[in-house]
């Protein structure tokens, strides 16, 4: 069986660093919070945006387990601009196996694409499609062609692929 996704090895392939900013949209509990927040350091401020309560509660008493104070959660709906997050002010935003539930994806990426800054980074891992032993239906899915289409459209440019693991595709891309 392949190795589940290790959020700290993708986040470390996008070049995020010292003192940057991070947005990770649709936090979960934290998945990809905690390695942004080690690798921006105490100078850097990771924003962990989601819309569910109970799991912004999880992802804050996760980095306060481990001392991050650059951890901002901010509950917000992810398909409205994003109120709390100043335009152009991000250097990553993360977008982690959440476009797939996502209704207004073209929404999303719009709000990712007005708070980042020029030249930086959006991050979104995917799960596959094709079928795993778990994970989201296959008709839930978006294959990473259709995926990065969405981006261009957007007005994203394609930088590389990352490493992931064998249930789902890691993409980097640049405004």
């Amino acid at each position: 069986m392949a190795n589940f996704i290790n959020p700290a090895s993708v986040v470390a392939q996008t070049g995020l660093g010292r003192g940057m900013v991070a947005a990770d949209l649709g936090c979960g509990s934290g998945f990809y919070v905690l390695p942004a927040a080690q690798l921006v350091g105490g100078d850097g401020m990771v924003y962990a945006v989601d819309s569910e309560e109970p799991k912004l509660a999880a992802t804050m008493s996760i980095a306060n387990q481990f001392g991050y104070k650059n951890v901002r959660v901010l509950k917000e709906d992810l398909n409205k601009p994003l109120k709390d997050i100043p335009e152009g002010s991000v250097d990553l935003v993360i977008i982690g196996n959440l476009l797939h539930e996502v209704k207004d994806k073209q929404a999303l990426l719009k709000n990712a694409y007005r708070i980042i800054s020029n030249n930086s980074g959006i991050l979104i891992v995917e799960w596959k499609r094709e079928l795993t032993p778990f994970g989201p239906p296959l008709n839930k899915r978006i294959d990473q062609q259709t995926l990065e289409i969405m981006l261009m459209q957007v007005g994203f440019q394609k930088v590389k692929e990352l490493q992931a693991d064998g249930y789902h595709y890691a993409v980097l891309f640049r405004k």
